[in-house]
């Protein structure tokens, strides 16, 4: 199954989710936020430069351009490439994700979100 035939899944939700809590400090970005049921998808976007998506929390699956790129307990460290297409799917319930992102040298207050699909 791709990313998209799990989107139309009727047994999955995709969500857009409120962010739990961003900071940046010393150019450093993080952005934590929580999937609290099972079988949840954050939607797919890309942001302009690599970044790490930290599980701290939960086991996902990560999708990147739609395709699977497998399972991640925590506490695990799954690296996006700039211009990949990325989304999350929560496995188990309260999944805790936190995204960083370097932005020293790109003249950005927080990371660049290229595309999103809904």
């Amino acid at each position: 199954m791709n990313i998209e035939e799990l989107r139309s899944n009727p047994s999955y939700t995709e969500v857009e989710l409120d962010y739990v809590e961003f900071t940046e400090v010393d150019d450093i970005w993080v952005r934590s936020y929580t999937m609290s049921k099972a079988k949840t998808v954050l939607s797919q976007h890309v942001h302009a430069h690599d970044h790490i998506t930290l599980v701290s929390h939960g086991t996902v699956e990560a999708w990147q351009d739609g395709e699977l790129l497998g399972q991640y307990k925590a506490p695990a460290v799954i690296k996006i490439p700039a211009g990949k297409k990325h989304a999350f799917t929560a496995l188990t319930d309260n999944v805790m994700l936190c995204c960083l992102h370097n932005l020293r040298g790109t003249g950005l207050e927080s990371p660049e979100t290229l595309t999103k699909e809904g």
